[in-house]
């Protein structure tokens, strides 16, 4: 019935409002990719990171650099 609803399944819905919280700390935290990860319950930093660059095609760390630069 979720997918249905949504077009997508519940295990993506949730991985993608992670994924979006995790712009948002990066861009206006100071909170290590560590902290981050662990924050948003990912098994693993590189979990975290690879989920990212699925996602967004940088990694956490372009993505903190280039909303900087704005």
């Amino acid at each position: 019935m979720f997918k249905s609803e949504l077009g997508i399944n519940p295990g993506a819905y949730i991985n993608r409002c992670k994924l979006e919280e995790a712009k948002s700390l990066l861009t206006y935290t100071e909170k290590s990719l560590s902290e981050i990860s662990n924050y948003l319950c990912y098994s693993s930093q590189a979990h975290f990171q690879t989920a990212f660059k699925k996602q967004y095609g940088m990694t956490p760390m372009q993505y903190r650099d280039k909303t900087r630069q704005m």
